[in-house]
Formats: C-alpha cells, sequence, structure tokens
C-alpha cells in the first residue's frame, strides 16, 4: 500500500509547481492598476498550491521508503519541498490577512526560489544530476554515446570488452534506474564492483554463465512481463545487444581483457564485426 500511494507523487508533484507559480504571477499582475481585479483570484490559487504541495510531500516520503535513492539528495529534495509547503502556506495565510506579520514580498520570493531548488532537486533524483547540462554536452561534443545504441569502434578486436563494447549499453539502457542517485531494487549499475554486487535479490551476473545470470533472464521475459528489464516505456536493447551481454558474461565478465583475448563462437563473431560500421543508431 505504502508503494501504491507512493507512485502518486510523479503524478501529483507537477500540481503545487504550476498552482504556486500561477499565484506568484497573479500577484505580480494584480499589483498593476489593470489587472487589480485578479486579487480575489489569488487566495483561491495560492490555497490549491499548498493543499498540492502537502499531497505532494506525503507521498514523496512514501516513495523514498518504497525505493532506493541516493540519500543525502533525497533529505535535501524532502526538506525543500516541506519549504515550499510552508511557505505557500505563510503566503496563502498573508493574502487572507495581510495584517500577519510577514513580509509578503519576501514570502513570494522565497516560494519561487524554493520550487526551483525542489523542482530540481526532484530532477537530479529522477533523471541524474547532469540532466540539465547533458543535453548541452550532446550538443557541442563530438561523444555519441547518447545517441547511439554503441559506439563505432575502429578496430573491433583491440577494444576493451567492458569499456567499449558492455558499458556503453548499460549507459543507455540501465543506467537512468540504477545509478548513483537512484537504484531500483538495491542494484546500481554505473560502478562495476556494485554491477557485480548485485541487488535486493541478489547478484545478476553470474561469471561464465549468462544463461544463470538474473540480468540474460530479466532480459528475455516478455516486454509485458512486469520482472522484464528494462520496463516496457524504456528503450529496449536489440537482439544483437543482448546476445553482446551473454557473451561478455559467458567470458567470465571480465572488465579488463581485449576482444581479442576472449572466446568467440561463431555465432557473436558477425555482431562484433558490426560494431565496426555502426554509424548512428537511435536508441
Amino acid at each position: 500500500m505504502t508503494e501504491f500511494l507512493g507512485h502518486f507523487h510523479p503524478l501529483l508533484v507537477h500540481l503545487p509547481i504550476g498552482f504556486l507559480l500561477i499565484g506568484l504571477l497573479l500577484q505580480f499582475l494584480s499589483s498593476k492598476g489593470k489587472y487589480a481585479s485578479l486579487k480575489p483570484a489569488i487566495p483561491i490559487v495560492l490555497l490549491w498550491g499548498t493543499i498540492a504541495a502537502l499531497a505532494s510531500c506525503i507521498t514523496g516520503y512514501l516513495l523514498s521508503i518504497s525505493d532506493d535513492y541516493d540519500k543525502d539528495l533525497v533529505s535535501w529534495h524532502m526538506w525543500m519541498g516541506i519549504g515550499v509547503a510552508l511557505v505557500s502556506l505563510m503566503l496563502y495565510a498573508k493574502e487572507r490577512n495581510p495584517a500577519f506579520a510577514i513580509d509578503k514580498r519576501i514570502l513570494s520570493i522565497g516560494l519561487l526560489i524554493l520550487v526551483f531548488v525542489t523542482g530540481h532537486l526532484g530532477g537530479s533524483l529522477t533523471h541524474g544530476s547532469d540532466y540539465l547540462s547533458k543535453p548541452l554536452r550532446n550538443i557541442f561534443s563530438d561523444d555519441t554515446t547518447a545517441n547511439t545504441t554503441i559506439k563505432p569502434i575502429s578496430n573491433v578486436q583491440e577494444a576493451i570488452a567492458y569499456n567499449d563494447i558492455i558499458k556503453p549499453i548499460l549507459q543507455t539502457k540501465c543506467y537512468s534506474c540504477h545509478n548513483a542517485n537512484k537504484q531500483k531494487g538495491g542494484l546500481r549499475m554505473d560502478d562495476s564492483l556494485k554491477l557485480m554486487h548485485g541487488g535486493k535479490d541478489g547478484k545478476i551476473i553470474e561469471p561464465g554463465n549468462a544463461d544463470a545470470s538474473e540480468m540474460i533472464k530479466r532480459l528475455l521475459l516478455p516486454v509485458d512481463n512486469e520482472d522484464h528489464m528494462p520496463p516496457k516505456e524504456k528503450p529496449q536493447p536489440t537482439e544483437q545487444q543482448i546476445a553482446l551481454l551473454h557473451w561478455w558474461i559467458s567470458n567470465n565478465a571480465d572488465f579488463t581483457k581485449k576482444v581479442k583475448e576472449l572466446n568467440q563462437p561463431d555465432k557473436v563473431k558477425p555482431v562484433l564485426l558490426a560494431l565496426q560500421k555502426v554509424t548512428e543508431i537511435k536508441k
């Protein structure tokens, strides 16, 4: 039940942002003579913004204890969210009773800052701490990892199997849910040691035995199966990518060896060779 209610947080969290920003906009406009008629609407909008902020705080807390996120980042996000709810409540009280002994301008500016800070922290939890800078890096950088499934490799036999082949697959298909800020199922995949350690349900990789590895089992489940990974709404790996993951795990999931040092069954050779011809494959 806790997890069910917590999952309403992403649905509710945008409501206070909208209500409160509209309330602040109405405040600003109503200070102008020709928009003075907007004043009666301000307390109503702020009240609904406060209610939505409180609901977001409750569901956000429930979500934080039912899933695995970076504790420090969650803590900051939570307290900033509580700050939004409290300041919006005080601003509502000030609108209803001008005699309330707090400067309205300070409350308004403080609320605006809190809304943006809380939203930024929420975005960092959901999409990673670089969610704002990453698109700019993709525009101004020649690194195509974010736009391709696997980086082109000039000589695949000289490539480091994990760094040049496996890691890009994990980056584009797995890191969004299993990273430093968010570890669904207690699993972190952007760190090699933590990847091999596994999550709450145990190891996901059995070196030398790909068929027994939970990672491969879940990749091969029907997309509609609730245990299938990645979730069906996320970009799915191709058959070739799954074959490469299977091949790497079968070779003891080695993090240092070059491709030429690993066993290459006939069925995986053309898949490896094709990596030299990759140009731009969208996620």
